[in-house]
């Protein structure tokens, strides 16, 4: 089931906006995806180490002490489902994927100065800016439109599984 929810005023984002504006998020150094090109990512919350596979708290948390606050306080008051962590992405064009580390749906919404990038789901496309999708990325496949004119960020709150 795939679920649009209520768009959300722009405003509503603008601390989230101020915080991500002052830090550069990681450039993914070695890309473990097969078919993504190199972004900008990082998890906040919960987080799930490939090597030891051992759940724990994200480095961000500490790093970036009020932007995790921000994140998780605007996911309270949005994201109708429950989560464990929000997974940050920059300006990334995803080739068409299912997601093998969530746990039930996920809840992705985008932000930014942009154009195009459109989100993907089952052959359908979908505008996630300022306006949260929820849909299990597990099971659908997704990827965005190769078509980005600026500076996207996208938020995608989900719960690790085991």
């Amino acid at each position: 089931m795939i679920q649009e929810l209520p768009l959300i005023d722009r405003a509503e984002f603008a601390e989230i906006e101020r915080l991500l504006s002052k830090i550069t998020i990681h450039m993914s150094s070695k890309n473990n995806r097969k078919g993504f090109p190199k972004y900008r990512a990082m998890t906040l919350g919960l987080t799930k180490y490939r090597c030891d596979r051992f759940i724990s708290c994200a480095k961000g948390n500490t790093r970036y002490p009020d932007l995790f606050a921000e994140l998780f306080r605007f996911g309270d008051k949005y994201c109708p489902m429950p989560f464990t962590s929000v997974y940050v992405i920059q300006n990334c064009i995803c080739p068409p994927h299912k997601d093998s580390g969530n746990n039930g749906e996920s809840c992705i919404v985008s932000l930014g100065d942009y154009t195009g990038c459109n989100l993907v789901i089952e052959g359908k496309v979908y505008d996630a800016k300022y306006r949260p999708i929820i849909f299990d990325g597990h099971l659908l496949e997704h990827y965005n439109t190769d078509d980005l004119v600026g500076n996207k960020y996208s938020l995608i709150y989900f719960s690790i599984s085991n």
